[in-house]
């Protein structure tokens, strides 16, 4: 489980987070939606431990994650894949060499287990034989894949998606979700999701939380969300530009 309790943070004049309270359960997909520059992305760095806060903590499986040593926020950060917004992919490494990164830095594995790894991820998200060939020769949704299928590279407890299907065309949008939800159902890992769309948020989470000001202002299922009279949350639902967020 994580808990985030009482989190601030600060950059300058600019209070991001104001007080965010929020548990993420064993096993689910916590969705976290709210307008650019609300502080979700923000908000995935601290449980991370990229970030440390003004005031409150995140605690990881028990662990307060900016109360442990060096070493041991690099140990917990291992044990959590990101999927980056734009995938986030190193433009001059081969597909292959972008899964493995991560293998290479912290395992001491044979090039023969890597080349088994790199396959069975790949495999995982929809992508064979594309091994040798650079980012730039991929669409936005195989960059996606690879970028998902490095998260998974370290067999990790927790993914963390930033926008994932951010620049992506309705239909590859939806087969990446599809792809989150296969993933979930066959790996059992617990998920977090950051996005502004809400169609991608619907379909993908559990449960739903929503920032906004630098606070939770709404937390429940896909379906409590649909049903919510708070006008904070219908407005930003139902995209319209009247409403109370200005």
């Amino acid at each position: 489980m994580i808990k985030i309790e009482d989190l601030h943070k600060s950059f300058g004049d600019n209070h991001v987070l104001k007080g965010i309270n929020l548990e993420v359960r064993d096993g689910e997909t916590l969705v976290i939606i709210g307008r650019s520059g609300c502080g979700k992305s923000v908000l995935l760095k601290h449980i991370v431990g990229l970030l440390k806060p003004d005031k409150g903590r995140v605690v990881v499986d028990g662990i307060e994650v900016h109360r442990v040593s060096r070493r041991e926020v690099f140990d917990l950060r291992r044990r959590f894949g990101m999927v980056f917004q734009g995938a986030a992919l190193f433009d001059s490494l081969t597909v292959k060499e972008n899964v493995a990164i991560g293998l290479r830095e912290h395992l001491k594995l044979s090039e023969e287990e890597i080349d088994r790894i790199v396959k069975e991820k790949l495999e995982l998200v929809g992508l064979r034989n594309v091994e040798h060939l650079k980012p730039a020769e991929l669409s936005g949704g195989m960059k996606k894949r690879v970028g998902i299928a490095r998260a998974l590279a370290m067999d990790p407890e927790y993914i963390l998606y930033d926008e994932p299907t951010t620049g992506l065309d309705p239909i590859m949008a939806d087969r990446i979700n599809e792809l989150i939800l296969s993933l979930k159902h066959r790996l059992h890992k617990t998920t977090i999701v950051v996005t502004h769309d809400m169609k991608s948020a619907f379909k993908v989470g559990d449960r739903i939380a929503m920032i906004y000001d630098g606070r939770i202002i709404f937390e429940g299922t896909p379906e409590e969300v649909e049903k919510s009279d708070n006008p904070y949350v219908r407005q930003f639902v139902e995209g319209l530009a009247e409403g109370p967020i200005q």
